[in-house]
């Protein structure tokens, strides 16, 4: 008699063999990571920077996505399987841990986090005075004393004195808000005062990989609401960028992509998998309940970086679509007090004129980064470098990519500099702001406008392409701000999307190219290491990707008809 098939619906027959592989893959990505972890004890902050293996551990993070492009395809056949998604999370979390014991490969900006978080313990405000500040003021000469408790602090802490002198940009303030202020200086609390900077390094990496796993379960909640399988939680969980920028690097952005994801769940459930269709008062009641929550969640994102702001408009016509335009006034209401609440603490009470009130402007960090930041990107640069007067440049600092003519940049910039009161070094950048920004409103205003009438699935979508596309037209076009949209992608039309977290790590190629090259031309190009990077890898980087994306829109901003990347992962 022959035996009765166990084969279920949630079990198919192919399932037990896929885990085995998956199973393998996990087991290869563990040893890579493994592999990452100990090479980066090569980048100590002293380390000398040519000897620091940047290529191979490029190379062994391509390893790492391919493994992770071969487990997305994977989970994707065999959709429904317990003992798979057991092992993706717990994957997940394996990977993570292994990372939390190396040494930030190429990035500096946690030591910033860990002297916020002493100072705001300290009971002064991040905000007021730039680490330059305390690391040359003298106790004895010092009438201060809110600085006096900081200048304390860095002479009774040896490990807070070497955390001060690894700060980046040290004539600046923070110019990270006030929740992630918050989860610093919760960090430092639980770090007892004797610890080392490496126990406070792990300690604060630790806050963030926690976060990290946080949205690991909110995607899965958003995809079963949505009613995607929730295997596709892989694209975030085992996402090689995540373990270099959370759980190695230890960026703060953990902490907006959580909030973030939190709130734009909770807009999913007040919403519900068909728009309108709960009419009665008391399900009314319960949806606008969370629609008020989302808003305060998200303005506590906002709260930890600014990015979350740019969803407004789509929560905001989603909320008006399905409960009414009045309805709105409530959820509006709360998410403007907690943003201006949290907010409050970086705007300068009255408007500076000295040097001396300057240097206690809480907003400098980021008007500063606002003005002039730009790093790795494409879309802007291409604008920019056809603004920019040329004539005074000479041909290791000209982009090849240059057609505007000259006389027409520069009756731009002498228009722009009067009209605004903006310096002529600094006209184009802002131009090219403008541009940018208006380019993205149209599509921001377009995207939430068409997702708002639609069911949650397109919500998420949308919510994916408008961070997309304000990354992609930013002039800081950082690795660890893609992040922002990673745990929206399994919701994104198009594979061409999940080559971005791959691609953006050559980034850290730029590292290499500037220790080796820093004076000499590469390649036959009038480029030195930084320049060539800036004009010739970035093209690399983002022109066939976007090339490929283009081709695959048959209709703008990823509108088009088809399927979404789960349906196409089998072609």
């Amino acid at each position: 008699m022959a035996e009765k098939s166990t084969h279920t619906k949630e079990n198919p027959p192919n399932a037990n063999a896929n885990v085995s592989v998956l199973a393998i893959l996990a087991g290869l990505s563990i040893s890579v990571y493994g592999i990452i972890a100990i090479l980066s004890w090569q980048f100590d902050f002293d380390s000398v920077s040519t000897d620091r293996p940047i290529i191979a551990v490029l190379c062994l993070f391509a390893v790492a996505f391919a493994l992770y492009l071969g487990a997305i395809r994977i989970v994707w056949r065999t959709r429904k399987s317990g003992p798979m998604m057991k092992l993706v999370i717990g994957s997940a979390i394996v990977f993570r841990v292994v990372m939390l014991f190396s040494l930030p490969i190429q990035e500096i900006d946690i030591y910033r986090y860990l002297w916020d978080g002493a100072v705001s313990t300290a009971g002064v405000s991040p905000f007021r005075y730039s680490p330059a500040q305390v690391s040359s003021a003298e106790l004895a000469s010092n009438a201060d004393e809110d600085l006096v408790r900081l200048v304390k602090l860095r002479d009774d802490d040896p490990a807070l004195a070497e955390i001060l002198h690894r700060v980046h940009f040290p004539e600046l303030p923070t110019i990270y808000p006030p929740t992630s202020q918050a989860v610093f200086a919760a960090a430092n609390l639980m770090t007892p005062s004797s610890s080392s900077v490496l126990t406070r390094l792990f300690i604060m990496k630790a806050w963030f990989i926690g976060l990290d796993i946080a949205t690991l379960f909110v995607v899965i909640g958003l995809l079963r609401r949505c009613k995607k399988p929730v295997g596709l939680c892989v694209i975030y969980a085992w996402c090689p960028l995540l373990m270099k920028e959370i759980a190695n690097s230890g960026h703060l952005d953990a902490i907006a992509v959580f909030l973030t994801t939190l709130g734009l769940y909770l807009v999913v459930r007040s919403l519900g998998f068909q728009p309108g269709k709960n009419n009665n008062s008391t399900t009314q009641a319960g949806s606008l309940g969370y629609a008020m929550l989302a808003s305060v969640v998200l303005g506590l994102a906002v709260g930890a970086k600014l990015y979350p702001v740019i969803l407004v408009p789509l929560v905001f016509f989603t909320v008006a679509k399905n409960f009414g335009w009045r309805f709105t006034v409530a959820p509006a209401t709360a998410f403007v007090m907690t943003t201006a609440i949290l907010l409050s603490a970086m705007i300068p009470a009255e408007k500076s004129t000295s040097d001396r009130e300057q240097m206690h402007d809480p907003s400098l960090g980021v008007v500063t980064f606002l003005r002039r930041w730009e790093m790795n990107d494409f879309l802007f640069l291409i604008i920019v470098e056809n603004i920019k007067p040329t004539a005074h440049l000479g041909p290791h600092e000209t982009a090849w990519f240059t057609v505007m003519p000259e006389s027409v940049r520069e009756t731009m910039v002498t228009v722009v500099s009067s009209q605004f009161d903006i310096a002529a070094g600094e006209a184009p950048f802002m131009i090219a702001r403008a541009m940018t920004a208006a380019i993205f409103f149209i599509v921001a205003i377009t995207l939430a406008w068409r997702a708002s009438a639609k069911d949650s699935s397109s919500f998420c979508e949308a919510a994916f392409l408008i961070i997309a596309w304000f990354w992609l037209l930013c002039p800081t076009l950082n690795p660890w701000y893609w992040t922002w949209a990673l745990p929206l992608l399994p919701f994104a039309r198009g594979r061409a999307w999940l080559a971005v977290s791959g691609l953006v790590l050559i980034y850290y190629l730029r590292f290499w190219l500037d220790y080796h090259f820093p004076t000499t031309a590469v390649l036959g190009t009038p480029y030195t290491g930084a320049a060539f990077y800036d004009f010739v890898v970035t093209w690399i980087e983002f022109a066939p990707w976007f090339a490929v994306l283009m081709w695959r829109s048959k209709r703008s901003l990823g509108f088009q008809p088809g399927t979404k990347i789960a349906a196409r992962l089998e072609a």
